[in-house]
């Protein structure tokens, strides 16, 4: 499957040389009569030019720019504005359009997907471990249960995609827009989320243990039964109160609160006594493991 993706990627046309050249040839003749036509009127001035004793009077007509020059600047001027014009032409056609295309259960680990229009496509159960799609457009994209652990996600378009369960184990989603998208029982473990976007996201039931979350903005997300385990809120946007009292409440153990959350009722150790059977089931570690990660995790000073 990756020798068939590589032979999507956008080829340059093979005439693009040759569209180049003859831009850049029009351009040269262009300057090269330009200057001739200026060499050429300032030798007929140097040989009209009266001598000291005559009494000729120059009219304004021989001081005026020959319409012969103001035709050769034009069209200096409009090969350049067709050279920048076709480069940014041709930077536009480079974006990989993989719109719509099916990736189910296929293996894209590492693929370099940065910046591609991957809207709507079905990546359902696909491996993207260590893939870069920074900068991708994957708005609306079927991204169930697929796994991005590692992966770069940075600025990436991921409103209203489907996230369900999806791997996202240590992954850079910094700057992401995940506005409405479906994330329920994802797993953000140890992932970037800084300035991520949430607005109106479902984060029902998934892993934010041990997250990056500065700037990342909460307006409006649903956060119920979220594991927020060692996790710093201080510095999140638009986090209210009631969802942290949202029913099934979310998990907290050893989080520090945003400003709001300084009160007797919110309790940021609430569901420590649940946390080390949950890591065990979750992560297939011993409950011994467990308990020792969520006490040593409990030693650290967040002031």
């Amino acid at each position: 499957m990756r020798e068939r993706f590589k032979r999507w990627q956008p080829q340059q046309r093979s005439h693009s040389r040759w569209v180049i050249g003859a831009i850049a040839t029009s351009v040269f003749l262009g300057i090269g009569w330009s200057l001739w036509s200026l060499t050429g009127h300032q030798g007929q001035s140097d040989r009209a030019r009266p001598d000291q004793n005559d009494s000729t009077i120059l009219t304004p007509l021989e001081h005026s720019i020959p319409l012969s020059d103001i035709g050769a600047i034009a069209a200096v001027l409009g090969g350049l504005s067709l050279l920048f014009k076709y480069r940014i032409v041709d930077q536009d056609a480079a974006i990989v359009d993989l719109s719509g295309a099916n990736f189910s259960e296929v293996d894209l680990n590492g693929t370099d997907l940065s910046g591609a229009n991957l809207s709507g496509a079905n990546f359902s159960g696909a491996a993207l471990c260590g893939a870069n799609l920074s900068g991708a457009n994957l708005n609306g994209a079927d991204l169930n249960g697929a796994d991005l652990s590692g992966a770069n996600l940075s600025g990436a378009n991921l409103n209203g995609a489907d996230l369900i369960r999806a791997n996202l184990n240590s992954t850079n989603l910094s700057n992401a827009s995940l506005r409405y998208a479906n994330l329920s029982e994802a797993n953000f473990r140890y992932a970037n989320l800084s300035g991520a976007d949430f607005r109106q996201a479902n984060l029902s039931g998934a892993d934010l243990n041990c997250t990056l979350l500065s700037r990342a903005n909460f307006s409006e997300a649903n956060l119920s039964s979220a594991l927020l385990f060692f996790i710093n809120l201080r510095d999140v946007l638009n986090l209210e109160p009631f969802q942290l009292a949202a029913q099934p409440s979310p998990l907290l153990c050893h989080v520090a609160l945003p400003t709001f959350g300084q009160q007797p009722d919110v309790n940021p150790n609430r569901a420590c006594d649940r946390i080390p059977q949950l890591l065990s089931t979750r992560y297939r570690i011993s409950l011994e493991e467990a308990q020792w990660i969520v006490n040593e995790a409990r030693q650290h000073p967040w002031d």
